[in-house]
């Protein structure tokens, strides 16, 4: 198991270092890694895109807003001066102020009431006939009154539920100017039905949650979409954050919300835009998120696949090297590398294969080197041999003529001769196996006549190897030292057995 273990991480470890697995690790996770810093910023990039989309449309809403509130106030306004110039021009007696007032309130929807209020701030006329004015101290003790009026101006006063009339609760927008008629000083008082423009203004949303609200030059509400919630204190609006600010869009202290700001001239109020940023793009961001997570990952699968294939392409002449140096191992030399993908590599594969032509070339000549060596040395060995023992057997020739022992010496001559004919064999260096044995064998007729018979031989052989080649007097070497260091300094008889 542990040898299987070892057998195992020893793979790992070696694909680990390989140049492909390296480069296409190289390539896959510095793309990879590229791709994530990319859609990183990306995703940066979007969600300050998605922030100033919601800045623009907040800010197209608010404007919108203002313009649809200038508008209803200069309808307003627009309707107050008529009424203001003919009550200025008219010479009409005290009844038929009331008819005028009430003809002016036919003509204008929007009108809830239209009333003259003489200097100890009572109703004096009005319209329409059939409201009943309640017992009031005065008007201009009323929270909703504006004090600071300039003559041929009008004061808006904020949205409040009418208090003048009995049975009558609408929330209204009061306008109100002095107006001088008979020499008598009057307050024109003009009631506007407010519902219609706070309908309008609940309706404005600025993406899920968001919603409009206007404030006056005092930074006080006007009209607040949630407004009972705000009088219940259940729901609180940071009227600070706006003071002093100019037309324009801003976001939160905590960058959670979107607040835009849009100035209406006439009156001065400012209409403001709440958005809550991240419901805005809360589910934009995540939906880009989510397409650009599947896209990352086909990216880092395509990646993968590429680096791979780069990774092999690069790697593969390299590859195809190494297989055919291993063929060196083996001592094939004849296998050459024929790579051209790159430059380097043609280089490469160039210089091993005149490095593979060199060591044949120098193992051609070590080779050659090696076989004049062992010429020379068994040329040395024969050159030893031969004299010695050429000078020995004529000399025992001589002996044995002297003695006139005529048949051993023809019998040593004859053996003599057969030995040469087969040492010099031509000039040939390998003789058969046969051969070699007559050689051995004329050699030991010639010793047995020179130590008198003291010994005995005989040679064995296996007919199947007598023709295979040998090299030539490599016997003889060994019978002489047996002769030497063995026969010739016994007392009986020896006997010499060659088996091959």
């Amino acid at each position: 198991m542990l040898q299987t273990i070892k057998r195992i991480g020893n793979s790992i470890k070696e694909k680990v270092k390989s140049l492909q697995v390296i480069l296409a690790l190289a390539l896959g996770v510095l793309s990879i890694f590229t791709i994530f810093l990319f859609s990183i910023s990306l995703a940066a990039i979007f969600k300050e895109t998605l922030i100033n989309t919601t800045k623009t449309t907040t800010q197209q809403s608010v404007t919108q807003s203002s313009i649809t509130l200038a508008n209803e106030i200069e309808n307003m306004t627009s309707t107050a001066y008529g009424i203001l110039d003919e009550l200025k021009r008219s010479t009409l007696q005290a009844d038929d102020i009331s008819e005028f007032l009430g003809t002016s309130y036919r003509l204008n929807r929007n009108v809830v009431s239209i009333s003259l209020v003489d200097t100890s701030g009572q109703v004096v006329h009005y319209a329409p006939a059939q409201y009943r004015p309640k017992k009031i101290t005065s008007i201009y003790e009323q929270d909703w009154f504006q004090t600071e009026i300039s003559p041929n101006q009008f004061a808006f006063s904020a949205p409040h539920v009418q208090n003048l009339f009995e049975k009558n609760y609408l929330w209204v927008l009061s306008v109100t100017t002095p107006v001088l008629i008979h020499n008598e000083k009057y307050m024109l008082l003009i009631d506007y039905n407010f519902n219609s423009l706070g309908s309008y203004f609940n309706k404005v949303t600025i993406g899920k949650r968001g919603y409009s609200f206007i404030i006056d030059n005092q930074n006080e509400l006007v009209y607040h979409p949630q407004q009972r919630m705000i009088q219940t204190n259940a729901k609180e609006e940071n009227l600070e954050f706006v003071t002093d600010k100019l037309d324009g869009v801003y976001m939160t202290e905590d960058e959670k919300n979107t607040i835009a700001i849009a100035t209406v001239p006439s009156t001065g109020w400012k209409v403001v835009g709440v958005s809550y940023l991240q419901d805005s793009i809360k589910e934009t961001l995540r939906e880009f998120q989510k397409y650009m997570f599947w896209v990352f990952l086909a990216v880092a699968g395509l990646i993968t696949i590429l680096s791979i294939s780069v990774a092999r392409y690069i790697a593969q002449p390299i590859t195809n090297m190494v297989k055919v140096m291993r063929n060196v191992d083996d001592n094939q030399f004849d296998t050459y590398t024929n790579e051209k993908r790159f430059i380097e590599v043609q280089r490469l594969s160039g210089s091993y294969n005149h490095l593979i032509d060199h060591v044949k070339t120098l193992m051609d000549q070590v080779k050659t080197e090696q076989e004049e060596l062992r010429k020379s040395e068994m040329n040395v060995l024969q050159a030893q041999i031969n004299p010695h023992f050429l000078y020995n057997t004529l000399e025992s020739i001589l002996w044995m003529s002297e003695r006139r022992d005529n048949q051993g010496a023809a019998e040593m001559v004859a053996a003599l001769g057969k030995l040469l004919r087969i040492s010099l064999s031509k000039g040939s260096e390998f003789i058969t196996l046969r051969q070699e044995l007559a050689h051995a064998e004329s050699y030991l007729i010639i010793q047995k006549i020179r130590y008198k018979n003291q010994f005995h031989y005989s040679i064995e052989a296996d007919e199947t190897i007598l023709n295979n080649p040998t090299v030539k007097i490599i016997i003889q070497p060994f019978l002489e030292n047996a002769l030497y260091h063995g026969i010739e300094r016994m007392v009986d008889e020896g006997e010499s057995l060659s088996e091959h």
